[in-house]
């Protein structure tokens, strides 16, 4: 079985700032329990504090998918619609 990484990178709009500090909190202590999860942390930039980048470390694929299906995962989803300005999302893998 392969471990899968995932970097998401968010930078948010600075009125919802506090509101989705919460949030990420959230996501990141439920994942954590997740049995298919090995490391699920949350990261602020320190030159633009509006930008968030969650690295994330899976033991499959199917962990991934199941993660994606969540409760938790999908409240996240929801509750950053229209608050963020940009999301990016690279799932890799380790090749040496």
């Amino acid at each position: 079985m392969m471990e899968l990484k995932i970097v998401a990178v968010i930078v948010v709009k600075a009125a919802y700032q506090e509101e989705l500090e919460k949030v990420f909190h959230t996501v990141v202590n439920e994942t954590r329990k997740e049995d298919g999860n090995v490391s699920y942390e949350l990261h602020q930039d320190i030159k633009n504090p509006l930008k968030y980048t969650i690295l994330e470390v899976w033991k499959s694929q199917s962990a991934i998918d199941e993660h994606n299906e969540s409760t938790h995962f999908k409240a996240f989803v929801a509750a950053v619609q229209g608050k963020i300005d940009s999301l990016t999302v690279d799932v890799i893998k380790k090749i040496y």
